[in-house]
């Protein structure tokens, strides 16, 4: 049951501003809020002992591992970072080639990173990728046939997961909604993990993209582990024993510049 934490205004404020950015780091909350980072781990402890908030080192997540963030909000979330990893993504393809781009927003600034591309083959379950790519006359986009999600544009069910597993490309380009320190997968949704897993069977290079924010969220759906992908991008360099991870795994690592 949860205490009367949140009667004082800096604690709603705090609750507020990790449900609307997914994570919020004890550095971004005190300037935010002009407390002292001291100040913002004390109050941090005391919403997850609450359970207003779920907390991890260096800040904090909502404490939900069962629903994504609304599509809108991550849209705008770490945008800037997200686009950086798309445009460091689209320069390990070249022209000519095949790929798969699953659901995601970091996936959708890759789509938009490769306008400087030619004679590309991309097969997606995107919606919000397809119209983008549709207009290139150049590129030969087709989109997986099954039931489209009103909140993200995402083609979801066993209809987009038979019509992706139809095809093999050179590269399949997935975005992520959880990773774990020991290398773990995670996602929301099982309708999409089943989407992500036919990608990752039917590419001969996968590309993972993930921000971040990824290793402080916990959803509960398991997509696979590092053994399943050849490359990894992020906007931050990770955790000496995630790079340990990425090693035995023979994953390459690409780290964007600061942004």
């Amino acid at each position: 049951m949860m205490h009367d934490t949140l009667n004082t205004p800096r604690h709603r404020q705090i609750v507020a501003l990790v449900q609307a950015h997914g994570f919020m780091s004890n550095e971004d909350l005190a300037q935010r809020l002009g407390v002292t980072v001291q100040t913002i781990r004390r109050d941090l402890n005391a919403l997850a002992e609450t359970g207003h908030v779920a907390r991890y080192h260096g800040g904090a997540s909502p404490t939900s591992s069962t629903e994504n963030i609304a599509y809108g909000e991550r849209q705008t979330l770490h945008s800037r970072a997200k686009d950086a990893i798309g445009a460091c993504a689209a320069a390990l393809i070249p022209d000519g080639s095949s790929l798969f781009i699953n659901i995601g927003t970091t996936t959708e600034a890759f789509a938009r990173a490769l306008t400087g591309h030619r004679d590309l083959h991309v097969i997606t379950n995107n919606l919000h990728v397809a119209v983008a790519l549709s207009p290139r006359r150049d590129f030969r986009t087709v989109l997986a046939g099954g039931l489209v999600r009103p909140q993200d544009g995402g083609i979801i069910g066993a209809g987009a997961t038979e019509s992706l597993s139809g095809f093999r490309a050179d590269f399949g380009v997935i975005g992520i909604s959880g990773v774990e320190e020991d290398g773990t997968l995670l996602d929301f949704d099982l309708d999409e993990i089943q989407c992500a897993r036919a990608i990752m069977r039917h590419a001969r290079r996968v590309i993972l993209l993930a921000d971040h924010t990824k290793f402080t969220r916990k959803p509960v759906g398991r997509v696979g582990d590092l053994s399943m992908i050849d490359d990894f991008v992020t906007d931050r360099i990770p955790s000496a024993e995630f790079r340990a991870q990425l090693e035995k795994a023979n994953v390459t690592l690409h780290v964007t510049d600061n942004v």
